[in-house]
């Protein structure tokens, strides 16, 4: 279990939904009341160990929703947060009525609907930022993977419901490389839970090949999100580390005919560093060409892979950078723009 808490914030009046409505699992079975762990690293538990239901009624559990509901915001980091960077925490006024009932007691909790299904950090690729050399998953815990699937599809998938349920995989690998996460997604039955929105984090590369393989859930896509970090071959070559630019080119065009098709949200993703930094306006205007609805872009961070010091040379953000006056130039260009969204920047 994980347990880290920051400074106190003056955020009273500020409702941030995750945890009350969302929960992420990552690859060994580890929740999370929020769907990033730069953003909340505490856990609450692992589903191999207990229920949902008894991790969501701990102690640890109250304390997170009591900080929400104070404001002081005290297991979150700011200066990571999305939600906190593009100013989208609710008001008492736009708090639906749901979670409304639940600020008179933080020991009171519903199920969530919004769920971050991490569970195969399997990838074709190796990002710099991300890892060091690819990852598939040995034999020997493909069979933990798929009864950690299960496990999770026990707790929230064992009964129809017309509720609306939004899950989102997978940032923790390739989820088009992950015949786990295949084989999950394809296991809910859309006609037991009508309202299933199926949100879609990838690198696109595999995503044209592996397309009937998640047939099945077509229409019940929601969102697809492409990391490309570059709007240059060069670039890209170097930061997506194994993927070659005229196949993302390919991927890109493919999911925009699948958009037009299925009529999906498509978002594109820069992860904002030292070599790429000077792109963010030229990647802006390339997702366009897409017809992306939104650009995001994220501030780098060091998952492990980088020492102290390659990180402060890869994290241009930081105040001491010899480039970061020249970034922020850069930054506040795009973030003139319409559809845009930003994560630590």
């Amino acid at each position: 279990m994980i347990f880290q808490t920051f400074p106190q914030k003056q955020f009273q009046g500020k409702y941030c939904l995750s945890p009350f409505v969302m929960i992420e699992v990552t690859v060994s079975g580890e929740v999370r009341m929020c769907g990033c762990g730069a953003w909340m690293p505490t856990t609450i538990g692992n589903l191999k160990e207990t229920t949902l239901v008894d991790m969501l009624q701990s102690e640890l559990a109250s304390r997170i929703r009591q900080s929400i509901i104070d404001g002081s915001y005290t297991f979150c980091d700011e200066k990571s947060c999305g939600v906190i960077s593009n100013n989208s925490l609710n008001t008492i006024d736009t708090l639906p009525p749901e979670i409304l009932a639940l600020l008179d007691d933080a020991t009171k909790f519903i199920m969530p609907h919004h769920i971050s299904f991490q569970g195969d950090s399997t990838c074709n690729l190796s990002c710099p930022s991300c890892r060091t050399h690819i990852i598939k998953t040995p034999p020997e815990q493909k069979q933990q993977q798929i009864e950690l699937g299960k496990i999770l599809a026990d707790n929230l998938f064992s009964v129809p419901s017309n509720k609306k349920i939004k899950l989102e995989t997978s940032g923790a690998g390739e989820v088009f490389a992950s015949q786990m996460l295949m084989n999950f997604i394809n296991s809910i039955d859309i006609e037991k839970f009508p309202n299933l929105e199926l949100d879609i984090g990838t690198n696109g590369l595999m995503c044209e090949k592996n397309w009937h393989r998640i047939s099945k859930q077509h229409n019940a896509i929601n969102k697809i999100t492409v990391s490309i970090d570059a709007s240059e071959a060069d670039t890209y070559e170097k930061l997506r580390r194994g993927g070659k630019w005229p196949a993302l080119l390919n991927a890109m065009n493919f999911l925009k005919e699948q958009k037009q098709r299925y009529n999906f949200l498509l978002h594109t993703r820069l992860i904002v560093q030292q070599q790429n930094y000077k792109e963010m306006h030229s990647f802006y205007n390339l997702c366009q060409t897409w017809d992306v609805d939104t650009v995001e872009y994220s501030r780098v961070t060091n998952w492990g892979t980088w020492t102290f010091m390659e990180y402060n040379f890869h994290d241009v953000f930081t105040s001491d950078h010899p480039e970061y006056a020249l970034a922020k130039i850069e930054l506040d260009k795009v973030k003139q723009l319409p559809n845009v969204w930003f994560a630590g920047l």
